[in-house]
């Protein structure tokens, strides 16, 4: 099907559009609610989340290249 989109164009365009720093929240937004908050806090809790990670007063937040990283590798087309 030509007018299907590819994983690659998702994270270019993510790439692209994203702000430098994401936070829980943002990242929640940015994939259409596909991964919550609270899910990317239990991941960090396990030692399995986003590195690295930063905190700046209460919140978490990560920098977008290892954020696009990290959600390519859970990403699959079946």
């Amino acid at each position: 099907m030509e007018n299907q989109i590819s994983i690659e164009q998702i994270f270019e365009n993510l790439s692209r559009t994203a702000p430098e720093i994401l936070t829980r929240q943002k990242i929640y937004e940015l994939t259409g609610g596909l991964i919550s908050p609270k899910t990317l806090a239990n991941m960090d809790s396990e030692g399995t989340g986003i590195r690295p990670r930063m905190k700046i007063g209460g919140k978490v937040a990560y920098p977008k290249g290892p954020t696009i990283e990290f959600l390519k590798q859970r990403s699959r087309f079946e």
